[in-house]
């Protein structure tokens, strides 16, 4: 019986610390640690993050979000799995939010939050767990475990670098890869600690670890470092005697079935491209192609300015201007190699002693390796996010610098330092957001931070565009090609703008120069096509759009397109045929429906054609042409008064189109609302004077009326519009005969 008593108290204490409870150091009253931690944790974050729900999309998340039309169907698995084969958790994940969000980003925003938070929370749940691993369970630091686990998750949650994975929404990716992980190794680290206690459900843990590890992988290749991590970690803290392999072991054999896996996931996706130089068109900000030799001896440099934003968050850039490395011998990159050197070496020296700063130094270099080595990558050499697995690795020394040689001898000293820096991390966060808030203010700071740099000249000169400004734009996107000739998107924006000032002949110029640089460049070919149509070329332009779809077969807008120019050339059936295409590749476009309704009208079949303009407004409540076309079907149908209550939504919609007013008065007059229905002529009039149709049926009113002489002046100016029309010509005899008899 006494045997019995005495096993079990230390497993109950052992249960208590790893779930963060238990008596604090010093302390004999117990106080639920684990949830006060966590509640200050989710307080932090919230209050660093929260002006950032309101942050615009930007970028990437053009391509992957707004304009994505494969998460617009969260039931077509093809369709978003195949958009990055190799990242389809990342898509599910923007799926899910469009699904529920649309296109409203505070949706966005509030899943990055929570994953911002839920990463911070697995931080503080494995700093427990490691200061209860074997290892570090006989070292004095293991006392401070609930205080170094809080404050290397407050240090994470708040750290200003995180910006650019938590607001800039697309970087979700490396946020979420990152939860993978953090779950992954605390699942591995539970059930390795856990392993010698009966009942103890280990395979659970293992198995979760696994399957964590499997979706981390398909989300962003920097979770290929995975069972690496799980060998460093079980050798840092696990184990105690010598180092051996036993592939009986379980620390051998969870490490092993996942870089399988990694195995299997790498050479689906490989391709030795991946070593090709970046040529100047993709890298945006340089002249030269950038080899693997260069991209690898620039990140020497690279990875001494991570460290350096860690320790003063200042200057940060959404588009470093940031210098090629073409030697080693250059004096920052033998500086940036000999330093980090220094840094690894120390890592190595503190192993002993210093487990958990050790740890973290091998951390740090690990879990950048995938993003900072000899695999240039084409969007930059510099990105903030990839600080944000790697960051852990630097919250974990500075913790446990604090921790080792400061807490036992200042500790009210080490205290104010660690909440000093919580608090200015969350301030510096909290106003890095501002910068995140619109494009104008992002491409403002980058431009100032990068003024001669190409990407960040193009993105202010699109924001200047967007906002109206198209002719200051200009002088933006002339200095981009200016600095990088071969930057075709500054081409094609500034075509796009062009085509705003109605320089249809000079946008044309930009995107042959566009599509010169980059033949096979879809999007190219569709702004040409759209230009030649604005010139009134239209065969080069179909031929365009043609083309925009051989490239890219699920191109919406160049099939809508030719839709229309099929349209006006009266070729109804091969219109609809380019419009069922567009809706198959996104069955949620209201213009494309509303099209399909009104070919499907003109061949005179209302009821289909008033289903397209329901399921229309369905998608886009506030749509005038969907409420304007659906009036009509309905007053051909008899039902003039619901038509009459969809052209007023439509004129409350859009108020300044003249045709809306014209069939309002049609359906008022045919009511009877003789009155009413002359006072939305008169607005039509208004609107556009040249209306020969709205003088027509105002001049047959004033007919009525008995007003011969106001209804003639109205024939006769319906006919000077249109000489050869016959309804206003018979009606301006009959009012002439009348007019003749009364006197």
């Amino acid at each position: 019986m006494g045997k019995r008593q005495v096993s079990k108290t230390p497993n109950k204490k052992k249960q208590k610390d790893m779930a963060g409870g238990g008596k604090e150091e010093g302390k004999t009253r117990q106080v639920p640690w684990g949830f006060i931690s966590i509640l200050v944790i989710c307080l932090v974050g919230v209050i660093a993050y929260f002006n950032s729900f309101d942050c615009s999309f930007h970028f990437d998340d053009t391509q992957n979000i707004e304009k994505n039309i494969a998460i617009r169907n969260i039931s077509n698995v093809k369709a978003w799995w195949g958009f990055i084969p190799s990242r389809p958790i990342g898509s599910l994940s923007f799926a899910l939010n469009y699904h529920f969000h649309k296109l409203d980003v505070w949706g966005y925003h509030l899943v990055n939050l929570g994953i911002h938070i839920i990463n911070a929370m697995l931080v503080w749940w494995l700093v427990m767990l490691t200061m209860s691993t074997p290892v570090m369970k006989s070292q004095p630091m293991s006392r401070h475990k609930k205080s170094t686990a809080l404050f290397t998750a407050l240090l994470f949650v708040s750290h200003p670098l995180a910006t650019q994975s938590v607001t800039y929404i697309v970087q979700r990716l490396a946020s979420l890869a990152a939860l993978f992980y953090l779950l992954s190794l605390a699942l591995y680290v539970k059930g390795r600690v856990w392993e010698g206690n009966k009942g103890t459900p280990v395979y659970f843990y293992y198995a979760g670890s696994v399957l964590c590890g499997i979706l981390g992988m398909l989300t962003k290749e920097v979770v290929f470092t995975l069972p690496f991590a799980l060998v460093l970690y079980e050798y840092s803290f696990i184990r105690m005697g010598t180092w051996k392999i036993d592939l009986k072991d379980r620390g051998i054999q969870i490490p092993i079935i996942i870089l399988g896996i990694f195995v299997v996931l790498f050479f689906l996706n490989f391709s030795f491209g991946i070593f090709n130089p970046i040529p100047p068109l993709l890298n945006q900000g340089y002249d030269s192609p950038i080899t693997a030799r260069e991209y690898l001896l620039t990140q020497f440099s690279v990875i001494l300015t991570y460290i350096r934003l860690f320790i003063l968050p200042v200057n940060q850039n959404l588009d470093y201007d940031y210098p090629i490395s073409h030697s080693l011998f250059e004096w920052h990159t033998l500086f940036g190699l000999l330093s980090l050197a220094g840094i690894f070496i120390a890592g190595i020296l503190l192993f002993r002693r210093y487990r958990l700063i050790s740890f973290g130094i091998f951390w740090f270099f690990l879990t950048l390796s995938v993003e900072s080595s000899i695999v240039p990558i084409s969007q930059n050499v510099i990105f903030e996010h990839r600080t944000y697995l790697p960051s852990l690795g630097f919250f974990l020394v500075l913790t446990g610098v604090v921790f080792y040689f400061i807490w036992d001898r200042y500790r009210q000293v080490a205290w104010g330092i660690l909440v000093l820096l919580v608090l200015t991390n969350a301030v510096l966060t909290y106003d890095r957001n501002k910068v995140w808030k619109s494009e104008y203010t992002l491409w403002a700071d980058c431009l100032k931070k990068s003024p001669n740099k190409p990407r960040p000249l193009n993105g202010y000169g699109n924001a200047l565009a967007d906002a109206g400004n198209a002719s200051e734009a200009l002088m933006y996107y002339d200095k981009a090609i200016e600095i990088n000739p071969h930057f075709y998107l500054a081409y094609e924006n500034r075509g796009n703008a062009k085509i705003n000032l109605g320089d249809y002949e000079g946008a044309v110029a930009d995107y042959e120069e566009a599509l010169r640089i980059a033949p096979y460049y879809s999007a190219g070919h569709y702004n040409l096509g759209n230009a030649l149509a604005l010139q009134g070329k239209a065969g080069e332009a179909t031929a365009h759009l043609k083309e925009a779809i051989r490239l890219q077969p699920e191109h919406d807008n160049a099939q809508y397109n030719l839709g229309l120019a099929s349209m006006r050339k009266g070729n109804i059936d091969e219109a609809m045929s380019y419009f069922q295409q567009a809706n198959r590749i996104d069955p949620l476009d209201p213009e494309t429906i509303l099209n399909m309704g009104v070919i499907t009208a003109m061949r005179g079949n209302l009821d289909k054609a008033m289903d397209y303009f329901v399921k229309a407004l369905q998608i886009k409540p506030d749509y005038a042409e969907a409420h304007a076309n659906l009036g009509l079907a309905l007053m051909q149908k008899g039902n003039l008064d619901e038509a009459i209550t969809h052209l007023r939504e439509a004129i409350r919609i859009m108020p300044a189109n003249p045709e809306n007013y014209f069939a309002l008065g049609k359906m008022l007059a045919k009511k009877g609302n003789i009155d009413e229905a002359m006072l939305n002529y008169s607005r039509a009039l208004q609107i556009k004077p040249t209306y020969a149709e709205a003088h027509n049926n105002m001049g047959i009113i004033l007919a009525r009326k008995g007003k011969m002489d106001e209804a003639v002046s109205h024939f006769r100016e319906a006919l000077r519009i249109r000489p050869d029309y016959k309804e206003a010509h018979n009606n301006l005899q009959v009012a002439l005969a009348e007019r003749e008899k009364t006197r």
